[in-house]
């Protein structure tokens, strides 16, 4: 028998469709409009659509790292940067746990390997109710060993009749990263320098953005175009927005530019280097934390 690649979910007029590949949002529409851009049945997310990302977000310079003094050296998956992105389950086959009309849970395990040596138990319970979307992420150490650990998922918001240029994003957060042209983390620096601060909400057309952003005042970050807005909400565990506004896709592309990613991240790039806000889980510890997206 061929298994289930994805999942359909729907109550109150909100239905998703979460996908096996990287526990992933694959689609989720309220009154049967889109509010992320859908993947086709059979297609490849090339840019993480709606993935989860874990056991790190965002990028790791050369794959490089320590723990306990041991150097780690992890594969390079982003040749043209040279950095280890986005984790280790992005692309692995989850296993669904429970299957309802309304939420669906999925769990893979992260075995010891070369470049991260520990087990963690990680499990992703999407769900939908009148209040739109939510995704709880749950995590165990299952290992001997004290683990660290991020998360974050990858969804690209859309707005009927709009693309990014249309967009107006609120986003309450004082302190942007900037990074070289490799994406390597350069340093932290405040909303006001840079053209980055989008805590009283500005435009998005013409500027170009893949930026991480954290100091947040606020759980809620606001996209609003025509006479529309979609909020993307997340617990304070999540410290880090990153924002993407698709330019990497090329021009003739129908996706450049149409769908603005919207992540919470609760670390930022290279934590695994940094420390700056990693999560260290102690062996038969368990993390757990929700985020979401709702119509406004």
């Amino acid at each position: 028998m061929t298994p289930e690649r994805t999942w359909s979910i729907a109550r109150a007029g909100h239905e998703a469709v979460i996908g096996r590949r990287g526990a992933g949002l694959c689609a989720y529409r309220a009154d049967g409009v889109d509010v992320v851009d859908p993947l086709g049945e059979r297609e490849v997310p090339t840019a993480y659509h709606g993935l989860v990302l874990a056991p790190w977000p965002n990028r790791i310079p050369d794959g490089r790292w320590s723990w306990a003094g041991e150097e780690q050296q992890l594969p390079i998956n982003e040749v043209a940067t040279g950095c280890a992105l986005h984790g280790l389950v992005a692309w692995s086959a989850w296993t669904p746990r429970e299957v309802g009309d309304d939420a669906v849970e999925l769990a893979v395990a992260v075995e010891p390997q070369p470049g991260y040596p520990f087990a963690l138990e990680l499990a992703v319970r999407w769900s939908v109710d009148a209040g739109g979307l939510r995704c709880r992420v749950t995590a165990e150490n299952a290992g001997e060993d004290a683990a660290p650990f991020g998360v974050a998922v990858h969804p690209y918001v859309v707005l009927p009749g709009c693309t990014v240029d249309d967009l107006h994003l609120t986003l309450p957060a004082a302190a942007w990263l900037e990074t070289d042209e490799r994406l390597r983390p350069l340093a932290l620096r405040p909303v006001q320098d840079g053209d980055r601060d989008f805590r009283g909400g500005a435009p998005l057309r013409g500027r170009s953005l893949d930026t991480a952003f954290t100091d947040v005042t606020g759980t809620t970050v606001r996209v609003a175009g025509g006479d529309r807005a979609v909020e993307v909400w997340a617990d304070p565990a999540f410290g880090w927005w990153q924002v993407y506004t698709s330019d990497y896709f090329p021009a003739g592309s129908p996706r450049h530019r149409r769908a603005l990613a919207v992540e919470a991240m609760t670390c930022g790039p290279d934590a695994f280097n940094t420390g700056q806000d990693l999560l260290t889980l102690a062996p038969g510890d368990r993390w757990s934390a929700e985020w979401g997206i709702r119509t406004a």
